[in-house]
């Protein structure tokens, strides 16, 4: 038993140092008999044998129990049954067996059921040992402490009496009415009711699970604050982050560097540097290099813009959707189609993308402009295209020749995520270099038809087909000139295009 206390009074006087050396250096007072029933004082020996209701006294500090050794030369007692430490009227100490020394002021409390008591908390365990100097009381043999609604369980620990301030150490878990928490290491203040994590931890709830290796949760307003190592799970939902601040109550998440939330049930991933996390709206706000990334094995769609909102709505008939806005110098990247706008919204009601001001997006060879632009996704792949108000197709034949057509508005179908057949309605015009099967030009073909179909094969234009008969003419293009390859509004911007997902950021 006397290596344990030497143990506790070398850990403490490392930690320390200055107040314990103080302590050391103060004369010590003799452990004094208040009383007992019956006392048999052994001369030779020096020691005194107390026997029944016995109450000794050391410096303020109260020990009851049913008999007792007092030891005069070394200054140290020996308790034994019903031990009780009273240390002022804040502190109680209960156990079976009680060793204290006068000198060191160090207290070692045996027993089936060792009981510590102030009145912020209750620990319960077999071996408690106080350094009153300190009024730091240590355990390793297993102990339970009970604060307010919170029950605490951990191999070891030690609790400063003083600061209210625990330190639990191996198989640590918190239990609430609301989550339990396991970790290696935890700090526990039971005046602030704030836990500090050190080393793995793990949170659980009904509806979220939390892991971190650093970081302090206030278990009285249920608000955290992780540092290193955080990932949050919360209804299909994972969030991660550099650091990250969590209000269970509101549901709400805050992320500060290398944010990502994945969604495993809509298959989607949304990366930044900044972003907010509401789980009751089921609502996010992404910032600084923020990235939408929709899944697919194949090719998966990445989407940027300056700012992300992400939410949950209802539509007419009040089925959930989602929603995603992404606002100002938005770029996507898809192997097999990029594009370009100010701002672009999606809804998984209907799947669509819709990209506002100056749209344009590139698929292969080809570019499509126009005041809006729409692109509907099925089954994680490219299904139509919708282009309303001076649409434009521009397909590159070679670095000097350009095939165009435009018109009001235009209608697109995909296949295999390429763009197959187009419909121009309305004001339809179109230039086309006309080949022969050898591929050698015919010439430029110029035409005006309210409405056209233009289709492709291996991702060029194929074919141009006129619904109503055009006013067309084929020059040979040795009568080219210039002014007479561009249709009005002609504009190129494949220098825009991302060729790789890190162009997004450009």
């Amino acid at each position: 038993m006397r290596h344990k206390t030497f143990l506790l009074s070398f850990l403490l006087a490392c930690f320390l140092p200055g107040n314990l050396l103080a302590q050391e250096e103060k004369a010590r007072t003799r452990i004094e008999i208040r009383q007992a029933d019956k006392g048999i004082y052994i001369a030779k020996l020096k020691k005194t044998r107390l026997l029944g209701n016995v109450v000794l006294e050391h410096e303020g500090a109260l020990m009851y129990c049913d008999s007792a050794w007092r030891f005069d030369e070394s200054n140290t007692a020996q308790a034994f049954s019903n031990v009780r430490i009273n240390q002022g009227d804040t502190l109680f100490l209960w156990g079976d067996y009680l060793e204290y020394d006068g000198n060191t002021r160090l207290a070692v409390v045996t027993g089936d059921s060792v009981r510590l008591k102030d009145p912020k908390v209750e620990l319960t365990t077999t071996q408690i040992n106080l350094d009153r100097n300190t009024d730091i009381a240590y355990y390793t043999t297993g102990g339970r402490i009970v604060n307010d609604e919170n029950l605490l369980v951990s191999q070891a620990g030690y609790y400063n009496t003083a600061s209210k301030v625990f330190v639990f150490q191996k198989d640590v878990v918190l239990t609430n009415p609301r989550y339990v928490i396991e970790s290696d290491t935890l700090r526990y203040n039971s005046n602030t009711r704030f836990a500090y994590f050190e080393g793995p931890t793990d949170i659980t709830s009904d509806s979220s699970f939390i892991y971190t290796t650093d970081g302090q949760y206030n278990t009285a307003l249920d608000i955290a604050q992780f540092r290193k190592n955080t990932f949050l799970y919360n209804n299909n939902k994972i969030l991660t982050g550099d650091s990250l601040y969590y209000e269970k109550n509101d549901d709400f998440g805050e992320v500060f560097g290398n944010l990502v939330l994945i969604d495993t049930a809509d298959h989607y991933v949304i990366t930044g540097n900044y972003g907010q996390y509401t789980g009751a709206t089921d609502s996010a706000f992404v910032t600084l290099e923020p990235v939408y990334s929709i899944l697919d094995n194949d090719d998966t769609l990445h989407v940027h813009g300056d700012t992300l909102l992400s939410s949950n709505r209802l539509d007419s008939l009040g089925e959930e959707y989602r929603q995603l806005r992404i606002f100002h110098q938005v770029r996507f990247f898809k192997k097999d189609l990029q594009g370009a706008c100010d701002s672009l919204t999606y809804a998984t009601s209907d799947s669509i993308f819709r990209m506002f001001y100056k749209p344009v997006t590139w698929n292969d060879s080809t570019q499509i402009t126009g005041d809006t632009i729409l692109m509907t996704i099925r089954n994680e792949k490219l299904d139509s295209l919708k282009v309303f108000g001076n649409a434009f197709i521009i397909s590159i034949v070679d670095s000097l020749k350009y095939n165009q057509v435009k018109g009001r508005n235009m209608f697109g179908r995909f296949s295999g995520n390429e763009l197959k057949r187009v419909f121009v309605n309305g004001n339809g015009q179109s230039l086309y270099y006309a080949r022969q099967e050898d591929k050698s030009y015919i010439g430029m073909n110029r035409s005006i038809s309210s409405n056209i179909i233009i289709k492709f094969k291996n991702k060029q234009v194929d074919q141009i087909g006129f619904l109503k008969k055009p006013e067309a003419t084929l020059y040979p293009l040795k009568d080219v000139t210039p002014d007479m390859t561009e249709l009005e509004g002609f504009f190129t911007r494949f220098e825009e295009r991302p060729t790789q997902k890190a162009d997004i950021f450009k």
